[in-house]
């Protein structure tokens, strides 16, 4: 009899404490609005998760399928409200990280905060990217190859509506983060000196990206690096090991310089803790953003200058790193290459950071009906880059640079573009000062514009608005404005981090 009641006291107490535990608030985790403006230029943070921080966007693209994603304002909003446009009506907590369009107007957009009557917010539209108003201020929030892009981070507590005081809104995207373990204070215009600081500190090494070194990059896990140099001919057919290391740490970058031309029989390998895929297999100018040849590409992150090709991506690994250069061509002159590598002893960890890859595609003439894919895999992860190229089978038309983009997380799309030059903050191909020649901003740009060739192509990378993934990752492109019929030559480089190959 004892021992029944006995069994029956640790059975009631068992309940007792799980219904105590059930009812207790799980403690959130804090949020710095500093930390989050820093983060904007913190590429050392790239390789870290994020967990149950799932990444979304409204945009005005055409929801039948065709090509109307914004010329008309059909799909431009999701009701009106006293003859006003409410084109977001976010729940929280959260953060918007990403607003483009290529069509600001003058009308108010207004921002009303966990559900107050009257909007805390209200700024000119255009005032979102012309510089005029603190603290959407440049270059994190701008215009550049035809599109009006903001950066600045917008954190809502509960809930977040956005209204556009004015008759017809068109082309736009939102993209916004949710982080229901956080506790987050909404975002309000009067900053604190600390995110004043950090906000300025953010803007100068934007404004000066076109010449990033590794001592912009040198903090957090970054802060400390050797440098390895080494100087080497390359002849055809060979390989050529230029780092190599059994000590566990990262790579916070590398330099490969050469005064000759660096064609594209030559490719870039890198292999992570000895795995049976390289992490990196790309055809070098792909990988630094070269189009039809000829160097383009010149961003924050990654991208060439004079004989200068650069990469600050960091990557972590476990055990060992290996990267050379592959000479693929049976004849040509000799290659007289100089390489850097900036690296560190501070070990992945494996709880919280991914490892980096690539995934490198061409497809001419994708199948009809299908998307081009920029990259499919499973495990958990986040997306932080894409370089396009794009060429039209058929001279002097570029209807197939009207094709959107989507992005399906865990299996679900949370993401749809309006047109494809769109996704690289881009708009108004063909027109002067628009989207009409090759030009680079800090994360985004177009690497090319030639109307009579039908050649064009984009780079984006990402940093606060990275795409995390627990299960599965899709991105891909359509090509043409509708019904994936337009025949293209499309190359692709897509990086990512991942727990495993």
């Amino acid at each position: 009899m004892l021992k029944s009641l006995n069994g029956r006291f640790i059975i009631w107490g068992g309940v007792i404490v799980y219904i105590f535990l059930s009812c207790t608030p799980i403690a959130k985790k804090s949020f710095n609005y500093s930390s989050e403006l820093e983060a904007l230029s913190r590429l050392d943070l790239l390789p870290e998760f994020r967990s149950n921080c799932i990444v979304e966007q409204i945009s005005s693209y055409d929801k039948t399928g065709g090509n109307d994603d914004g010329f008309n304002g059909t799909y431009s909003y999701i009701r009106k409200e006293n003859n006003k446009l409410v084109i977001a009506d976010l729940k929280g907590p959260g953060i918007i990280n990403r607003i483009w369009t290529p069509t600001p107007t003058n009308d108010s957009l207004e921002f009303y905060f966990d559900g107050e009557k009257n909007a805390s917010l209200k700024i000119c539209f255009q005032d979102l990217f012309s510089n005029r108003q603190y603290p959407f201020i440049e270059p994190i929030c701008g215009e550049g190859v035809g599109g009006f892009y903001c950066y600045l981070p917008i954190p809502y507590r509960k809930s977040c509506k956005i209204v556009l005081n004015g008759p017809l809104m068109k082309f736009y995207q939102i993209q916004y983060r949710n982080m229901p373990e956080y506790k987050i204070e909404s975002f309000s215009t009067d900053l604190s000196p600390e995110a004043k600081n950090t906000l300025k500190k953010v803007c100068q090494i934007w404004q000066t990206f076109a010449t990033p070194d590794i001592v912009t990059f040198a903090m957090g896990k970054s802060k400390t690096y050797q440098v390895e140099e080494l100087s080497f001919s390359l002849a055809p057919g060979e390989e050529k090991v230029f780092f190599h290391t059994n000590v566990p740490g990262r790579i916070l970058g590398f330099e490969i310089n050469s005064k000759q031309y660096l064609h594209n029989n030559i490719s870039i390998n890198a292999i992570w803790d000895k795995e049976e895929n390289p992490a990196i297999h790309i055809p070098l100018q792909d990988f630094f953003g070269y189009s039809a040849g000829k160097p383009s590409m010149n961003g924050m992150m990654i991208g060439s200058k004079s004989s200068r090709h650069y990469s600050f991506l960091p990557c972590p690994f476990d055990s060992t790193a290996e990267m050379k250069l592959q000479y693929r061509a049976g004849e040509g002159e000799n290659l007289f290459i100089t390489t850097k590598v900036y690296y560190n002893t501070e070990a992945r960890n494996k709880q919280d950071e991914g490892k980096l890859y690539t995934f490198w595609h061409r497809e001419i003439n994708p199948k009809q009906g299908e998307c081009y894919d920029f990259l499919s895999v499973k495990g958990r992860g986040h997306y932080v880059g894409t370089i396009h190229n794009a060429q039209g089978l058929y001279p002097n038309n570029m209807v197939f640079f009207e094709g959107d983009d989507s992005t399906y997380v865990d299996g679900k799309m949370r993401i749809h573009g309006t047109g494809s030059e769109d996704y690289y903050n881009g708009g108004w191909y063909d027109l002067p000062g628009k989207w009409n020649c090759a030009k680079s901003l800090p994360i985004h740009g177009c690497l090319d514009y030639h109307l009579q060739a039908a050649r064009t192509g984009g780079f984006r990378f990402y940093t606060t608005d990275k795409l995390s993934f627990e299960k599965e990752f899709y991105m891909g492109i359509e090509h043409g404005m509708t019904g994936n019929t337009y025949p293209v030559d499309y190359s692709s480089v897509a990086f990512y981090y991942l727990d495993k190959p």
